[in-house]
């Protein structure tokens, strides 16, 4: 479901419940296009998200902890001077559309009362939020700034008059008189309950009705009894049933959509339904790992373009390298010419292009030899000895060129994993890492003061033992190396790039053993699967990092492997 009118309607509800009269306290940017306001309300913080990010834009309180940009944007400066201390005076909708405006009230530079708008307009790729003064509807900034030559109908620049955007003469699904006169109006052709021709008296009709909410009010109209009164009444009980919401995520395989109660349409398909308490928690576990891959690509697209251009230089080198290497084995064929030419130089003439001889080495069966005519006999096959001598000499190489180069296609998928499962604050370790291997240019203010590494994160097992997860290369060479102790478990998911997995414990329990070796396979390769995979577990002292090893390389013995499914369940620290 997207988040359409009637999801708007009912998150401004929950958000009037815990925000009304808040203060603003703290106001950050933690993205691009996404803005947190800290709102203390009822004696509790609460974290306002507001999103204008063209895939997830939306509202809520959130639970997900953020950190701020070094430098604040010109955006945030905007907001602090105008919206710090501000109260909450309202929240509200424009009729059922998918804009959500707050009602600030804060005092100016003079000390006099002013109330501001902040209009949160969630419209997919035109989504913005837009500060304006009440007293001349000027607006003072946007987080994103358009132009007439991008939007020809409005601007949305400092100090231009604000404008909503184009409004549909359609009525307010939420108003209870619309909703009878549009049965009586209409009843000759809702009676009929034909799905198509109240599918478009819907759409003609009411806004801010997405696609799933069209088709859950409409299967609920065209399945009652067929009377205008069974009809409204079936109506009215879904908009009375959206005053107590029930938010709802339904996923099955790899879908997933989310509605603000059960709709009977969805639940038909054969999806696995998830309650939760509020909208503002749903749609914390809905967009979480969404709207974190979208962060990190956002973040780290400088890293993928070096990882992937390099991963495309070292699987050519191996194609060559393996073509050089089959070359080779064509080595004792060059011996054997020339040690049968040597042999038989008698029988070469002279000039010749090539000349067959008996191969003394299996049962005397002839064999073609390709002869270079402008040389002579002992030429020839001095020649072909060379060749041996020369293709001999390059295997070594070649083998070692083919292992190096394979250990860091390894490396460099092993970054390419990490940063699936990696939040936007591991991506500076990761940057940190790249540049010590060479791979980035390093940065004069980095060799005086030395980045700070950050050391994964702690998960509590459900006996309270205490488990480490690295997440990057960094992170795991410090828990492997520096921070475990010898008698600590450690774990990683079997043969594929993946996190270092500590368990702080001497003697850890099989349940706990297990939850770690989960943890393992989720921090990996192999996360994103369903199906169960091994995971080795051993003691830290059986785990020995080679000298010049690349970071997050070790080898380790004594292990035992566990199969388990890739899950992450345990509180954080």
């Amino acid at each position: 479901m997207s988040f359409d009118g009637i999801f708007t309607h009912t998150m401004v509800f929950e958000l009037k419940e815990h925000l009304l009269s808040g203060r603003i306290t703290k106001i950050q940017q933690p993205f691009a296009q996404e803005l947190l306001l800290t709102v203390r309300a009822f004696n509790h913080n609460y974290s306002l998200l507001l999103s204008a990010n063209p895939s997830y834009a939306r509202v809520q309180i959130t639970e997900v902890k953020f950190q701020s940009p070094a430098k604040p944007s010109n955006f945030v400066m905007t907001l602090r001077k105008h919206l710090s201390g501000a109260i909450i005076k309202d929240i509200s909708q424009i009729k059922n559309d998918r804009m959500i405006v707050f009602q600030l009230q804060n005092r100016d530079e003079l000390g006099d009362t002013q109330t501001l708008f902040l209009y949160v307009e969630i419209m997919n790729r035109h989504s913005n939020i837009v500060l304006v003064r009440q007293s001349d509807q000027k607006i003072i900034d946007a987080i994103k700034h358009i132009s007439s030559n991008q939007d020809r109908y409005r601007e949305l620049l400092p100090q231009v008059s604000y404008k909503l955007p184009p409004q549909q003469n359609l009525q307010d699904p939420f108003d209870a008189f619309a909703r009878e006169q549009f049965i009586k109006s209409h009843q000759d052709v809702l009676v009929k309950q034909n799905v198509a021709d109240v599918t478009n008296l819907i759409k003609e009709n009411f806004m801010g009705l997405g696609k799933d909410s069209t088709k859950e009010l409409v299967t609920r109209l065209t399945t009652t009894k067929a009377n205008a009164d069974a009809i409204l009444k079936s109506f009215n009980q879904m908009f009375k049933q959206l005053q107590q919401p029930q938010a709802t995520i339904y996923t099955k395989q790899q879908q997933q959509t989310f509605t603000p109660i059960p709709y009977q349409t969805i639940q038909a398909q054969g999806f696995i339904d998830q309650q939760f308490t509020t909208l503002s928690l749903m749609l914390d576990a809905f967009y979480h790992d969404r709207a974190r891959k979208d962060r990190v690509r956002q973040q780290a697209d400088n890293l993928l373009q070096v990882i992937k251009r390099n991963l495309k230089r070292d699987r050519t080198k191996i194609k060559r390298l393996q073509k050089d290497l089959q070359k080779t084995e064509s080595a004792d064929q060059a011996r054997l010419r020339g040690e049968l030419l040597t042999t038989f130089m008698n029988q070469v003439p002279k000039g010749a292009q090539s000349i067959t001889l008996e191969n003394y080495y299996d049962n005397n069966k002839p064999i073609a030899i390709t002869l270079q005519p402008e040389l002579s006999p002992s030429q020839n096959a001095q020649k072909y000895f060379k060749t041996y001598q020369k293709l001999k000499n390059s295997i070594a190489h070649l083998k070692e060129q083919l292992n190096l180069t394979q250990q860091e296609k390894e490396y460099l998928e092993g970054i390419l994993a990490q940063l699936e499962y990696a939040q936007v604050q591991d991506i500076a370790d990761i940057t940190v890492e790249l540049r010590q291997q060479g791979y980035l240019k390093q940065k004069q203010q980095n060799k005086k003061r030395p980045a700070k590494i950050h050391h994964g994160e702690t998960f509590i097992a459900a006996d309270g033992t205490q488990i480490h997860v690295g997440k990057n290369n960094l992170q795991n060479d410090y828990l492997t190396t520096k921070f475990a102790d010898k008698r600590y478990t450690w774990l990683h998911i079997k043969n594929m790039p993946g996190s270092h997995v500590i368990i702080a414990d001497f003697k850890p329990s099989p349940e706990t053993i297990k939850q770690a070796a989960q943890l393992a396979a989720f921090y990996s390769k192999a996360g994103q699967n369903k199906a169960k995979v091994p995971v080795d577990y051993t003691l830290v002292k059986h785990v020995h990092k080679p000298n010049g090893a690349k970071p997050g390389f070790v080898i380790y013995t004594d292990q035992k492997t566990l199969m388990v499914e890739p899950k992450q369940d345990l509180p954080q620290k």
